[in-house]
């Protein structure tokens, strides 16, 4: 039977939710709003099958070959509604092409961050870009594992754990499986989401009816949160003055799991790892034109299979790994360090909304409002870039505000 003693060493995949026969255990919400399993021990039978495949503590790992590349989708559209190169349409592309279901993040009626499925490009919209909630997956596992018995392809792409958790729960090599992970930061939890959209929603007096957290309005090297509402309303806000983005860039808001990652390093189970690339320039001496290119790792054999069949449709160069990861890549290997009032950021949160928590533990300022006002300015006559060079020569670290890795402070 698991329990969790320590929730550092529980990252909410889902994996002991799948495999018990029993549907002895559900997923339930702590005081921080995390999903955790809970055991009804009156359905119990001790079968050990839950604790048999938890990721966390009982790692699988390969020894195939990692290559890596700097890629962009040739749609430029594309990349326009992508996080950074547009790397997740092109592999979905390829498996639309042979007959295939992608598996990836969108939001259902009510703004919840959810595994969804798409059978075509029009159903991968919403799934483009960056979801900074840990996304609830449900029965998600085993609806794949429903689906590779009919010899389809699948693509799921996730965060390292939620691949490692599907790969556990699986417990046999899919040939029509492929498994793509990114390089993560950490995942703030749903209840947090909702406490922001909440805000949001009674702020604008309108119903939330999407987000992109890593929208490019002022280039690719500036993220902004962007908020559609019902009412035709739009707001942007980056992490120096959003409530949300600022939890999350300042670590605030991750699990208490990801502090420990269990699943950092170069080699993975997933076949391809994706992230961002914001040393383009300085990796390869060409200009960085700021649309935003994606760092790419193929790890398996099934990995370069997809990787050489999508070639056509990219802008691509082979890399070294290392120089990847020395660039681009502090996150593939390292776990974010949780800021000192994270868990005072949670307790006011939970008993307030998130602008006030955030006002209560690290409050906005009229000048960080003021420096959000002139980003705009700044864009329009392309001192932004200028900007950002100095503040890069004088050692400060510009918010990227990236699941991917990075360097994340107030942008």
């Amino acid at each position: 039977m698991i329990t969790i003693q320590n929730k550092a060493e529980c990252c909410g995949c889902t994996a002991c939710f799948n495999i018990c026969p029993k549907n002895a255990i559900s997923m339930q919400p702590d005081e921080e709003g995390f999903l955790y399993p809970v055991v009804d021990q009156e359905k119990c039978v001790d079968c050990g099958l839950c604790e048999k495949i938890c990721p966390v503590s009982s790692k699988k790992s390969h020894e195939e070959q990692t290559d890596a590349y700097i890629i962009r989708y040739n749609n430029q559209k594309i990349v326009e509604e992508s996080t950074s190169g547009g790397a997740f349409t092109a592999i979905s592309s390829y498996v639309f092409e042979n007959g295939g279901i992608v598996y990836g993040t969108g939001y259902d009626a009510d703004m919840k961050v959810i595994c969804k499925k798409a059978a075509c490009m029009e159903d991968l919209k919403e799934m483009r870009g960056s979801k900074f909630v840990q996304s609830s997956l449900n029965r998600t596992f085993q609806e794949i594992k429903t689906a590779l018995r009919t010899e389809k392809l699948i693509l799921f792409t996730g965060t390292p754990c939620q691949v490692s958790g599907l790969i556990h729960y699986l417990g046999k090599h899919y040939e029509n499986l492929i498994c793509m992970d990114f390089v993560c930061r950490g995942v703030p939890s749903p209840g947090l989401w909702k406490n922001y959209v909440d805000y949001m929603e009674g702020k604008y007096h309108s119903k939330m009816i999407g987000a992109r957290f890593k929208h490019k309005t002022y280039g690719y090297h500036t993220t902004t949160m962007k908020i559609d509402f019902q009412n035709g309303t739009s707001y942007f806000g980056s992490g120096r003055v959003d409530p949300y983005m600022k939890a999350f860039v300042r670590e605030m808001s991750s699990r208490p799991s990801c502090a420990e990652c269990a699943f950092k390093g170069i080699e993975r189970l997933s076949d391809i790892t994706v992230f961002d690339c914001y040393e383009y320039t300085q990796i390869t001496g060409y200009k960085d034109d700021d649309k935003g290119y994606t760092s790419v790792f193929v790890h398996t054999d099934k990995g370069r299979k997809v990787f050489e069949s999508i070639k056509p449709m990219l802008i691509w160069q082979e890399q070294a790994v290392e120089k990847l990861v020395t660039k681009n890549g502090i996150m593939v290997c390292n776990s974010a360090k949780p800021h000192a009032k994270r868990n005072a950021f949670y307790e006011a949160a939970a008993e307030m909304s998130i602008d006030k928590a955030m006002q209560k533990i690290e409050p906005i300022t009229k000048k960080d409002r003021l420096i959000e006002q002139a980003k705009s300015l700044l864009f329009k006559t392309g001192l932004i870039r200028l900007v950002r060079k100095l503040r890069k020569q004088q050692g400060v670290e510009i918010n990227r505000g990236t699941q991917h890795g990075g360097k994340n402070e107030g942008n």
